[in-house]
């Protein structure tokens, strides 16, 4: 069951609901649903992330999955009914709420270079493009998608359909259908994902409008798109091209740290045993001073 007062204790949205046009006996019948579920879309999340590591050829850092939590699943009714006032969610109910809501499985490919995009992609639409081979139980739902931003470099040309905007927000998404429930698998780089752990946790969804907020994400997001242009240059050049450049770093020198501070020690070693330790035992402070910050003798 649904507790009305102890979910809007935790999640400020209660404004948000009276200006939709949810009920509360709607909400918490799909509340009561998907918990019943719970050990069904277990089960899946685990077949699903099963089958995408057994079958995945293209090089990638990393994967994992989640179920999305029942509290988290009402919270988005109603941020995108008293919120955004999406179309989509207008009607939702029990009967339709797994139909509309597509991302209650997810799944997250992280890449190390943009470029190995590419063979997640082609991964994906033979993992799942099919659905004569699975019995209509596997199957691409949506056409995919790629978030970039203006003035991205583009690396997608005509395989995949891309959506640009001046948000720092990228990642490809892709709907698709497995054992009974549609699933959401995103692909993105390392410093693609923490750019959007980091919006999530500090902007998305509420704050979107806090000027601060939009100004230090985008220059967030600016700056971890070059380390991501600095890593796929890196990767590009292969090793041919790194041991090329090597012979114009030649002249490259690193301060000997470990020296500088051996050299440290041994000063501030001097410095005690100085005359600027009077026959008190006490420090005159202005000869101190003037050795150490001025390094005056």
């Amino acid at each position: 069951m649904l507790d009305k007062d102890q979910f809007f204790e935790k999640y400020k949205v209660k404004k948000e609901f009276e200006q939709s046009d949810l009920s509360w006996d709607t909400l918490e019948a799909i509340y009561d649903d998907y918990c019943l579920r719970e050990q069904e879309v277990n089960q899946c999340t685990k077949e699903l992330e099963q089958y995408i590591r057994n079958n995945m050829q293209a090089q990638i850092h990393s994967i994992r999955c989640r179920k999305k939590d029942p509290y988290h699943l009402i919270e988005k009714i109603i941020r995108k009914r008293g919120v955004e006032q999406s179309n989509k969610y207008k009607g939702i109910n029990v009967d339709n709420y797994r139909e509309i809501i597509r991302d209650l499985i997810g799944v997250r490919i992280l890449i190390f270079s943009k470029e190995e995009w590419v063979g997640v992609f082609e991964d994906i639409l033979n993992l799942f493009e099919s659905s004569i081979a699975h019995e209509g139980q596997w199957f691409i739902a949506e056409a995919p998608v790629a978030y970039t931003r203006y003035g991205d470099r583009d690396i997608f040309t005509d395989k995949i359909h891309v959506e640009h905007s001046n948000k720092g927000y990228r990642s490809q998404h892709y709907i698709i259908f497995f054992n009974q429930y549609y699933c959401e698998i995103q692909v993105r780089t390392l410093t693609e994902e923490v750019y959007g752990e980091f919006d999530h946790k500090v902007k998305y969804p509420y704050r979107n409008d806090n000027k601060f907020l939009v100004r230090y994400t985008t220059t967030l997001s600016q700056l971890l798109g070059s380390v991501d242009e600095l890593i796929s240059t890196c990767f590009q050049m292969q090793p041919e091209g790194w041991e090329q450049c090597s012979k114009y770093y030649k002249g490259d020198k690193y301060i000997d740290w470990m020296n500088i501070s051996k050299q440290t020690d041994s000063h501030t070693h001097d410095v005690k045993e100085s005359v600027y330790v009077d026959g008190d035992g006490k420090i005159d402070v202005g000869e101190y001073f003037n050795h150490i910050i001025l390094r005056k003798d």
